[in-house]
């Protein structure tokens, strides 16, 4: 089952995340990024960081809330280190009882047998070198990329799986689940090796959103204690060195040293001292989250800071001095864990190939490779070997892309056919391009630094660089009319100068004149033939009038004639 990934429609590019994973496991598909699983060691930071909010968690919320309408009982581990994410915390187990649920109980207790079974593994042991199990991240990271380490890992399950171990023995019937900040604990719950030990696993950040949807004011609630506590050593297990302290005895019977290491960087680093054998005769206590579990990915929504969470639980531990150990071992319970190198081989690049991938990113000699770390890669040549394997892409590379966009911007500039002009503030011409020159007949040499006023009117000029107003497609001749240009003079704010495009449209000009000219002519002969044809027309009036009162007079005639033969 995929715990955890990103969100399609929310990915916005920015490699965030890639830059915050620290064993590189988020692929860049189709500029959207995506988890790898084989690769991921579930730590969550990479989902904490984004920025655009774009994450997809596994939730067993609705599950839970299933189960506790239909009655059934649910009982919880809560981790310690939510006496420092709730500084209110018998208010918050209150609340949680509001919801519904049965036993709750300190995951602490779990912790406490961890202890135990450390302190007796180390007083038992010969190694050289004992690394804490309490983090699954770590366990992950471990198997998936440092397998020679993996004798060192105290083989135990963690105080999660422990404690709920001990829920299950005494609640066969009844569901358990863990409450905690991490992400991790929900791929460690799926392990099929501690399958039905824990039926769920819900975060700070839900239970909170869920009590607010509930409508249960826990702060302003009463006080409930838990079912069950650990000792303060169990309780110290979130804070920085809390593991340690509680087996210090056996730690220092041993001769061995203590090294306390919080952060996926750190972890990385101390890792590859110890699979160097530079570091030997020492215990190590490891969690990937800064400040240890009180920097738990999934609790952010709860409180500020991880040092305002360190606060609170030291003087919770302050005020609350549980020191005696009840952490007796429960002989029908089997605490042992084994561990699986999980590496996968990667395919590495020739050296041959990685230079081929930096010719294409334009790093084409060493002073190229920035290595800049803006892609989410901290070298070049690691950059390189990520495309080789197809996590991520050329376009990554902002410089590779800056080097695109400056080139694309060359060839437009040079290659235009409008003529472009950029200006200082003095209106002196500082760049120039080729179709500049040959509508004006001067060379970029030439024209740079004279004054653009022997072309453009400073009334223009100054309308546009103290007025802000800029001038778009406005026509003007040059060259004593025989060049006609759009003109456009647009501002890049006051500090950059001005941008000046110069368009041709004396062919446009020149067929506008003609055509007026021929429009003119046309007028001319239309006016000469109306004209022409008004007086003819008069003349054949005239001509028809005068035959007119011929044939009139005729008539007269021949009608007196006939009278007189009617007369006879």
């Amino acid at each position: 089952m995929r715990i955890m990934d990103f969100s399609e429609a929310d990915c916005n590019n920015c490699y965030k995340c890639v830059r915050t994973c620290k064993v590189k496991a988020i692929k860049i598909i189709d500029n959207q990024a995506q988890i790898i699983s084989d690769l991921c060691t579930a730590c969550g930071h990479c989902l904490a960081v984004c920025p655009q909010n774009a994450r997809e968690i596994h939730s067993d919320l609705d599950d839970v809330k299933k189960a506790l309408k239909n009655d059934e009982k649910i009982n919880i581990s809560i981790a310690p280190s939510f006496r420092g994410f709730y500084e209110k915390s018998d208010n918050f187990i209150w609340g949680l009882k509001k919801l519904g649920f049965n036993l709750i109980e300190e995951t602490a207790v779990g912790a406490d047998i961890t202890s135990k079974l450390y302190e007796n593994y180390i007083s038992a042991g010969n190694q050289e070198i004992y690394i804490t199990t309490c983090c699954p991240s770590v366990v992950l990271l471990i198997e998936k990329y440092y397998p020679s380490l993996i004798p060192y890992l105290m083989p135990f399950t963690s105080p999660m799986i422990s404690h709920g171990y001990l829920l299950k023995k005494d609640n066969p019937k009844e569901k358990t689940i863990f409450l905690g900040p991490c992400i991790a604990k929900k791929h460690e719950s799926l392990s099929k090796k501690y399958t039905g030990v824990i039926d769920a696993v819900l975060t700070f950040d839900e239970v909170s959103k869920w009590l607010e949807e509930e409508d249960i004011d826990y702060l302003n609630g009463e006080t409930c204690e838990v079912d069950k506590f650990g000792t303060n050593f169990g309780n110290s297990y979130p804070v920085v060195g809390g593991i340690l302290e509680g087996i210090r005895g056996s730690i220092e019977n041993k001769g061995l040293t203590q090294l306390k290491v919080d952060g996926l960087d750190e972890c990385i680093e101390l890792f590859d001292e110890l699979s160097k054998g530079s570091i030997s005769g020492t215990c190590v206590e490891v969690s990937v989250c800064r400040k240890s579990c009180l920097g738990g990915p999934s609790g952010s929504n709860v409180s500020s800071t991880t040092f305002s969470r360190v606060q609170t639980l030291k003087k919770y531990l302050n005020e609350n001095d549980k020191k005696i150990k009840d952490n007796k071992l429960v002989d029908s319970v089997n605490f042992g864990a084994s561990f699986k190198n999980k590496k996968i081989e990667e395919k590495m690049p020739s050296e041959e190939e990685i230079c081929e991938i930096l010719l294409t990113l334009e790093k084409k000699s060493k002073e190229d490779e920035l290595n800049c770390g803006g892609c989410g890669y901290d070298t070049c040549r690691e950059k390189a070997i990520s495309i080789y394997r197809g996590m991520s892409h050329r376009e990554m590379c902002i410089h590779y892309m800056k080097k695109c966009a400056d080139k694309l911007s060359n060839e437009i500039f040079e290659n235009s056919p409008n003529a472009i002009l950029i200006l200082n503030n003095k209106h002196e011409i500082i760049e120039s391009n080729m179709a500049f020159s040959r509508y004006f007949g001067i060379s970029p040499k030439e024209v740079k630094e004279r004054s653009v006023e022997e072309f453009i009117s400073r009334e223009r000029l100054e309308k546009v660089s103290s007025g802000g107003e800029n001038i778009i497609w406005k026509k003007q001749s040059f060259l004593d009319g025989t060049l006609y240009m759009r003109v456009s003079i647009i501002s890049m704010n006051s500090k950059e100068g001005i941008l000046i495009l110069l368009t041709d449209i004396t062919s446009d000009e020149l067929r506008k004149e003609e055509i007026r000219n021929l429009k003119e002519k046309t007028f001319e002969i239309t006016q000469t033939v109306v004209e022409k044809q008004m007086r003819i027309a008069q003349e054949i009036a005239s001509l028809l009038g005068e035959t007119t009162g011929e044939s009139k007079v005729a008539f007269n005639k021949l009608k007196d004639v006939f009278n007189k033969e009617e007369s006879l």
